[in-house]
């Protein structure tokens, strides 16, 4: 069900330009035909007015209008808590085939049907008359909104090869919106997707994390293995694609499985949960088995999020996800080496139980996990008696240890036995009781005086 009530705030630029028109033009038009128009939306407006004109004509009248993007006829209009993205209506020029995500040139024109063939896809391409509350559609970009469907505006094998970026923009578009690509532009980003490779990595993580926040995670991750863009961006995921699982434990294959898991985790994960598996097929072709894919799957993903230019800190983060989904397969692990686990992934457990269970439900056939039940109860029962996570929650320190007698490394090595005997209750979190067992070694091992 429609709905562009919101578009009422933009009506103050609309009255400054007159007689020029105001429009309002791309994601947030979809949407709002759509009925999915975000509380606060990303405004996207556009006139025949080159952006020096649209300064000169709102001076004066509340609003600033801001160039932080050079020469691409585009500014940025700023007024009370409205910021919306401005562009003249133009034709670009591009490089055809560099992939290179930016006009070579552009020059001006007059209204929205000369301006739509140059945006990437025809649900893209609606326009909102603001002054007159009405649609305007040049190239019947709503009826591909009611289809569901991803087409270009132009020639498909055209507007792919002007810019790679698209060929991203349709998988994350396909996530978000739960689109299909039309034939022939699915068929030419399978085409072009060696394009992909002169684009920033910034650029393409940027459009990456945008895919994996979609509604339509599954469908969107789907789309963007068809068009051969996982194996472009995460080629040991892509090599997962027909590797069998056991069919008493999972309904999917590798590549379905690792989609699931991804659909199923938390958002602050989801990255992790995608390329949890994907050491599997690796695992597969050098063992013979998936015993390591842990291991596999942790030095792949460094390689593949390196390349793509996330943060360090990020990067090592998701690699010990990875590592550590597997640990306790059998969940019989000692409940000293439980804790020992624990204590060592302190600052991402609830991440590596978020994992776990996202696994689980990701194999089709399950809605719990055990290990990570496993884990809560066990972290809960070390806060209830005080056990500690790391050895400076011990109820005595170093200054205690030289008071009665521990000099230079023996104060460390003792606090760290001290840790480790609380972990394997050989020894309560208690100032006393520490100081009984760290006087009792002291004492055995102690060198006799000199007489």
């Amino acid at each position: 069900m429609s709905d562009f009530s919101r578009f009422e705030v933009l009506k103050p630029i609309a009255e400054a330009i007159e007689p020029h028109r105001l429009y309002a033009v791309g994601g947030a038009v979809r949407d709002a035909l759509m009925g999915r128009l975000a509380a606060k939306p990303d405004f996207d407006v556009c006139s025949d007015l080159a952006p020096e004109a649209l300064a000169a004509a709102l001076e004066g009248k509340g609003m600033r209008v801001e160039f932080p993007h050079g020469g691409v006829a585009s500014a940025t209009i700023v007024f009370g808590d409205i910021k919306c993205e401005y562009t003249a209506f133009r034709r670009d020029e591009y490089a055809v085939g560099t992939g290179r995500h930016a006009p070579t040139g552009y020059r001006l024109v007059a209204t929205p049907q000369e301006d739509a063939p140059r945006r990437d896809f025809r649900c893209n391409a609606v326009y909102f008359d603001i002054a007159e509350g009405r649609v305007v559609d040049p190239l019947n970009g709503v009826d591909d909104i009611k289809s569901k469907l991803l087409r270009t505006t132009r020639d498909a094998e055209t507007v792919i090869a002007e810019d790679a970026v698209r060929i991203l923009r349709a998988a994350r578009f396909a996530s978000a919106l739960g689109f299909e690509l039309e034939r022939e532009t699915a068929d030419a980003c399978r085409r072009h997707i060696d394009d992909v490779d002169a684009l920033s990595p910034a650029r393409k993580r940027h459009e990456w994390d945008g895919l994996m926040t979609g509604a339509h995670l599954v469908h969107g991750l789907t789309t963007a293995h068809g068009i051969g863009l996982i194996a472009k961006l995460f080629p040991a995921l892509a090599a997962c694609d027909g590797v069998e699982q056991p069919p008493d434990k999972h309904v999917y294959d590798v590549l379905r499985h690792s989609f699931e898991c991804a659909a199923a985790a938390p958002q602050d994960i989801k990255l992790a949960a995608l390329l949890h598996d994907e050491g599997k097929a690796e695992a597969m072709a050098r063992d013979g088995n998936m015993y390591e894919h842990a291991v596999y799957g942790a030095a792949s993903a460094e390689r593949e999020l390196t390349a793509l230019g996330y943060p360090k800190r990020e990067v090592e983060r998701i690699c010990r996800l990875i590592a550590a989904h597997m640990y306790n397969i059998n969940n019989d692990a000692r409940t000293s080496k439980l804790r020992r686990f624990i204590v060592a992934n302190a600052d991402i457990i609830d991440d590596v139980c978020a994992l776990m269970r996202a696994d689980s439900i990701a194999t089709g056939m399950h809605s719990h996990n055990p290990r990570a039940d496993r884990i809560d109860k066990e972290r809960a029962i070390m806060r209830e008696r005080g056990i500690p996570f790391k050895p400076s929650e011990l109820k005595i320190d170093g200054d205690d240890l030289a008071a009665i007698g521990y000099r230079g490394r023996e104060i460390a090595e003792e606090l760290s036995r001290l840790f480790e005997m609380c972990l394997k209750d050989e020894c309560a979190n208690e100032r006393d009781a520490l100081l009984e067992k760290a006087l009792k070694k002291r004492k055995k091992f102690a060198k006799p005086q000199q007489r």
